[in-house]
């Protein structure tokens, strides 16, 4: 029962990472794109603006469950090497919102010429 619980929502997490992936991803090219061309530039702006730290988040899922899928061996869950991928990669994602909202949390910035 383990075994094909672990396959059935490791694999789920994967295509579902993957379909969001490719949706924001696509969807920040074409608000780029807007804003290039100067056409929308409102709402591309403001989505540029908004949708970062979801596409981060959806990166780092579909990314940590395409290496945690092509390492780990056929039979059960590997907790060992589910704590290794998922500890850096939220490390990762906490230090990415940090860097995100920066200023709103009062850290030193640099000084503008």
């Amino acid at each position: 029962m383990d075994q094909w619980y672990d396959g059935c929502v490791s694999k789920f997490l994967h295509a579902f990472s993957s379909f969001f992936f490719y949706l924001l991803g696509g969807s920040f090219f074409v608000a780029y794109l807007l804003v290039r061309n100067e056409v929308g530039a409102p709402w591309a702006v403001w989505w540029l603006k908004v949708a970062d730290l979801p596409l981060i988040a959806v990166a780092i899922l579909y990314g940590g469950t395409s290496l945690y899928l092509s390492v780990k061996r056929k039979e059960g869950v590997s907790w060992p090497l589910f704590i290794f991928i998922a500890l850096p990669l939220f490390a990762l994602f906490l230090f990415l919102c940090a860097l995100n909202f920066w200023g709103i949390l009062g850290f030193p910035q640099a000084a503008q010429i």
